[in-house]
């Protein structure tokens, strides 16, 4: 399988809270002798192509889940045994054909080793609901959300890649920010209110960690339909007042569960009363078709995660 990585898949059709996954299964032993199944999905979208377990290169002294480095169409690239990173125990004598999944996102080409690729299923964004806690506890806090994918009750999950590419310290903010230019940001500190949209913890840490630094003040939703009731909540408290006197910029992810951020951008500049409020969409998702999408419904800014020189740059405009 391969696909130009910056093209979404013509189902996401700009606004329609729909998508496509590329589901693949890990097995693992519970409770000392029982082996569970569990469902993965990874958005299409960041699939450069499957391939079978190439031939791999052990780096010493990094941790044994992202040890080794693979050579894919001549280019050399970190592989993360899933399995390892999410701690599970892979039951012995069980016939795992493992595959490796080349994905491209936030700036960067990882190969993920899973143990089968099931197919692509297409669902709707507000199908998958957040975790609930116990799940997450499971999980090491590593799903950002789930769903149901047939009759028999059996689960879908979706892992939170960024920290998956955090942890491995592939996740490098891209350089362009001189000492000089810091500097003036510092002097002039911002003043103002930003709310952050997005299901992912670690891309909301960094976004709130950097735009504190230049004096803003943070608000923060998991998902767009979570935003939306934080908007309306504001418009009751505020009555005839126009919520840009309390509401200076938003912040979105695109994947996110219950509401995508196509979707919840094209709600809020569709309200009379909340379109006025500028949106950045920032995403994991490179590509010009999806700085197109962002501006049919209506977003005022497109960021890539996590080039912190542009979203300084791309927030502060907002700010004069």
């Amino acid at each position: 399988m391969a696909r130009n990585a910056g093209a979404l898949p013509e189902v996401l059709k700009v606004g329609a809270n729909e998508m496509e996954l590329v589901v693949f299964k890990m097995y693992c032993l519970v409770h000392g002798d029982k082996t569970e199944t569990r469902n993965y999905g990874v958005n299409v979208a960041k699939v450069r192509e499957i391939i079978p377990m190439p031939n791999l290169t052990t780096v010493p002294d990094l941790p044994d889940y992202a040890d080794s480095l693979a050579e894919v169409r001549g280019e050399v690239i970190p592989i993360v045994n899933l399995g390892k990173w999410m701690k599970l125990t892979v039951p012995k004598g069980l016939d795992i054909r493992e595959k490796v999944i080349v994905l491209e996102m936030l700036g960067t080409t990882v190969g993920m080793v899973v143990h089968e690729v099931e197919r692509i299923r297409r669902i709707k964004w507000d199908q998958i609901k957040p975790p609930p806690q116990l799940l997450q506890s499971k999980h090491g806090g590593k799903i950002t959300g789930v769903t149901k994918i047939d009759e028999a009750d059996d689960l879908l999950l979706i892992l939170d890649l960024e920290s998956v590419i955090q942890d491995i310290g592939a996740m490098v903010p891209k350089p362009g920010i001189k000492f000089e230019d810091m500097k003036g940001y510092q002097k002039k500190k911002l003043s103002g209110n930003v709310l952050i949209v997005d299901d992912s913890s670690v891309a909301r840490r960094i976004l709130r960690d950097t735009l504190e630094n230049i004096g803003l003040n943070i608000m923060e939703a998991v998902d767009g339909k979570q935003a939306l009731l934080v908007l309306n909540d504001f418009l009751n408290k505020i009555g005839d007042q126009p919520i840009t006197n309390f509401l200076n910029l938003i912040i979105t992810d695109v994947e996110m569960p219950e509401m995508d951020g196509l979707t919840f951008t094209k709600n809020v500049k569709g309200n009379p009363k909340l379109s006025g409020v500028p949106i950045i969409v920032n995403t994991s998702l490179s590509g010009d078709e999806n700085r197109q999408k962002s501006k049919v419904v209506g977003a005022d800014g497109y960021l890539i995660k996590f080039d912190v020189a542009n979203l300084i740059g791309e927030v502060t405009r907002f700010f004069q």
